[in-house]
């Protein structure tokens, strides 16, 4: 079973905005990176593939409770 993935957008100084569905564990590792002296750049699995986030760029971290996708899904 593929692991489960939260939507978060992350806004950047400067007015970009990324938004993805991340795993569970690189949203988690971002967060903590925000309200640490953490590592400097954070890496976020996305569907796309590898987002490196440079952390001190961060303007701010929205993370959905809950993806809501429009389809249909498998049983």
């Amino acid at each position: 079973m593929a692991e489960e993935r939260v939507r978060v957008e992350v806004g950047f100084q400067g007015g970009q905005v990324v938004g993805a569905f991340v795993t569970r564990a690189s949203a988690d590792d971002l967060e903590r990176a925000l309200h640490s002296d953490g590592p400097r750049v954070v890496v976020l699995d996305t569907e796309e593939g590898p987002y490196h986030v440079v952390v001190p760029e961060v303007a701010y971290l929205r993370r959905f409770s809950r993806a809501a996708r429009v389809g249909f899904t498998a049983a």
